[in-house]
Formats: structure tokens, C-alpha cells, sequence
């Protein structure tokens, strides 16, 4: 197999989310109307795929549908015309398609979180612009669940403890045992 053009176009986490969830259901549909053979078995060339591609897309979906992550709403907040609304109401402001791709993908609800994602924000913007940037951005992908942001940072906290007192555990081991 040949790369023909690497990285020739980069894709938000919902465009991602949607080309997996269509790409589960044309395999089904595939498979559904696929003819069978005399043994009643579907041929092999129809259900062939690359062998971790389901656990791939699996566990894909499951990071996508995981809190804090803006498709783990439900409903789903995105659309097919959510990017095109939010590249219209940002294009008074120079903000690169990286960064808006971030806004996305992360959906900030406060300065401080646009301030990660828009590189040198209070160099580029003054503060009324930075508050209506979030404006926009808060107005076409909505407020996240307030709930589900506390549970998985509930959930972080947790893990990152029982990390750390992994990691003391593995300190208090004589030398002669590693």
C-alpha cells in the first residue's frame, strides 16, 4: 500500500465520530443484504476487514461518547451545519483552522480553557473580543453538561491517585527484588 497524499486534510472529532458510526452501519447493511453461499455462509471477500478494525472503531466511539467530550451529549450538540455556523461567526476574528478545530473538538465554556487553545489570546485579542469569542463559541455548540464535567473530573482525580499510589508502592520496593 502506497500513501498517496499524507495529512491532506485534518478532521474534527465529530467528523471522526460520524464517518465511524456510517462506516458500522454500511458494514451491516453489507452483510445484511449480502447473498450467501450453499453452505449459508457469507462469502469471504464480502466480510473481510482488517482484523482490528472493529476494536479500533470499538474503542474510538467509546472515547467519543466519554465525558467531558462534547459527543458524549445526548442528544449529540454537532450537525453537519454546527462547523460551517461556527467558521461564519468567527471569520471577523483570524483564527486558524487548528485552533478552530480545538474549539470543536473541546467546546470551551471559559477564558482560561480558549487561552489554551488560541495561541497568544491576549496578544491577538483584546478582552471584549475574547468574551465574545466565547460567546460564539458557547451560542452555536452549547453549554456542556454541568454534571457530566464533574464526574469525569471525579473520575481523573480518582485515577490519577490510585496512579500515584502505584507508583509510591513501586518506590518502596527493596533493590534486590526489581
Amino acid at each position: 500500500m502506497k500513501i498517496l497524499e499524507a495529512q491532506s486534510a485534518t478532521l474534527t472529532n465529530y467528523e471522526v465520530y460520524t464517518h465511524l458510526v456510517d462506516q458500522g452501519k454500511r458494514y451491516q447493511d453489507i452483510r445484511k443484504n449480502a447473498e450467501k453461499d450453499k453452505n449459508g455462509k457469507i462469502p469471504e471477500n464480502v466480510v473481510r476487514r482488517p482484523g482490528n478494525l472493529w476494536t479500533l472503531r470499538k474503542e474510538l466511539l467509546e472515547y467519543f461518547r466519554e465525558a467531558p467530550s462534547p459527543l458524549a451529549c445526548q442528544p449529540i450538540p454537532y450537525n453537519d451545519e454546527t462547523i460551517r455556523t461556527l467558521l461564519k461567526e468567527l471569520r471577523r476574528w483570524e483564527i486558524t483552522k487548528g485552533e478552530v478545530i480545538m474549539m470543536l473538538n473541546l467546546r470551551p465554556t471559559k477564558l482560561e480553557n480558549l487561552n489554551t487553545i488560541i495561541q497568544e489570546m491576549e496578544g491577538r485579542f483584546g478582552e471584549e473580543d475574547q468574551t465574545e469569542i466565547l460567546g460564539v463559541i458557547t451560542r452555536v455548540l452549547g453549554k456542556p453538561d454541568g454534571e457530566a464535567e464533574r464526574q469525569a473530573m471525579a473520575d481523573t482525580t480518582e485515577g490519577l491517585k490510585k496512579a500515584e499510589d502505584l507508583e509510591a508502592q513501586g518506590d518502596q520496593q527493596p533493590q534486590d527484588q526489581v
